[in-house]
């Protein structure tokens, strides 16, 4: 099990690179293709960072089902995407959303080692 404070310092850059994220798509939602480009660097850097087998799954069943069920609920008029490029959503959604996914489950899994490393559960 890691130290305590790799832990924290994990936790960190998690929320850091979640908050990247958010504030690209933000900042950048009017400009599908630069948001695209920002999205998938944002992605590889995460993928670099964090790219074990579950990493990659999170990544790419959200993506995945994430952009599925978008284009669903957007053809059936539950909402709409002010930029949409393909299928009612934007190209940037996929990496966007599959990034988050990857970020989750890092986030899920740091927060429970550090619930198991001070023997407190989750609630």
């Amino acid at each position: 099990m890691k130290h305590p404070r790799q832990l924290w310092k994990d936790l960190a850059m998690e929320f850091a690179a979640f908050s990247v994220l958010v504030i690209s798509v933000s900042l950048l939602w009017r400009n599908n293709p630069l948001l695209f480009v920002v999205a998938l660097v944002e992605c590889l850097a995460a993928l670099i960072l964090w790219h074990d087998r579950l990493d990659v799954s999170f990544f790419l069943i959200i993506a995945v089902l994430g952009s599925l069920a978008e284009a669903v609920f957007v053809h059936f008029g539950v909402w709409r995407y002010a930029n949409p490029t393909f299928l009612g959503i934007p190209i940037w959604f996929p990496l966007a959303f599959g990034t988050t996914g990857l970020i989750g489950g890092r986030l899920a899994r740091t927060i429970t080692q550090i619930w198991e490393r001070n023997n407190s559960g989750p609630l």
